[in-house]
């Protein structure tokens, strides 16, 4: 089945929206982190967009859990913060997620 080019369109933009999402979280993050960067927050996304992807697809028991630590895992990694500086880290994402959804942006993560 071909991928249209809406689909990628709309991919691409709402990895940007999503990355710009955690560029602000991070900002506002106290500290110095790893790759506070746009490009580490280009990266983020893309990574918890693959992590979520991946776990829907193996359709495993409690794959959104399991999604949720592997991507918390990747935070503290990319960002070299610890396990519950990525929660607040995801948290804030979440939040700043939902105020971008009741905006009508598209968004990955």
């Amino acid at each position: 089945m071909p991928i249209s080019v809406g689909a990628i369109l709309e991919f691409i933009i709402g990895w940007v929206v999503s990355a710009i999402v955690i560029y602000v979280v991070l900002k506002i993050f106290p500290g110095k982190q790893k790759r506070e960067n746009i490009a580490g927050a280009l990266l983020a996304a893309l990574v918890g967009e693959i992590i979520f992807a991946l776990f829907n697809i193996l359709n495993i028991p409690f794959a959104n859990t399991l999604a949720i630590v592997a991507w918390l895992w990747a935070l503290r990694k990319i960002f070299g913060v610890g396990w519950i500086g990525a929660a607040v880290i995801a948290f804030l994402i979440y939040v700043f997620s939902v105020f971008v959804s009741l905006l009508g942006l598209p968004h990955i993560i």
